[in-house]
């Protein structure tokens, strides 16, 4: 039983490595069809595990849930009178 489980598990992490592998790939019909393949046999294991296979926490997953924090630069003044005398 603890064998199954054990397989399971790394079946899991493997298709979790190919989903994050196959979204590098540029974007095209093939890509699409592979990340709708992966993500089905993900929930079909996540399914046919008998116990709760606690996923690792990848980096890339990780990164993906903290918020972005955005910067705005201040904006600059319409026009500078030194500028627009040397320019005419």
């Amino acid at each position: 039983m603890s064998f199954a489980i054990e397989s399971i598990g790394q079946w899991i992490r493997m298709e979790h490595y190919r989903l994050h592998c196959v979204e590098e790939w540029p974007d095209s019909s093939h890509k699409d069809a592979t990340l709708i393949s992966i993500r089905s046999a993900l929930q079909r294991l996540e399914t046919a595990s008998t116990a709760a296979v606690e996923p690792a926490q990848c980096m890339v997953c990780a990164s993906r849930k903290t918020k972005s924090v955005v910067l705005q630069m201040p904006s600059r003044s319409t026009g500078s009178p030194a500028i627009t005398r040397l320019a005419a």
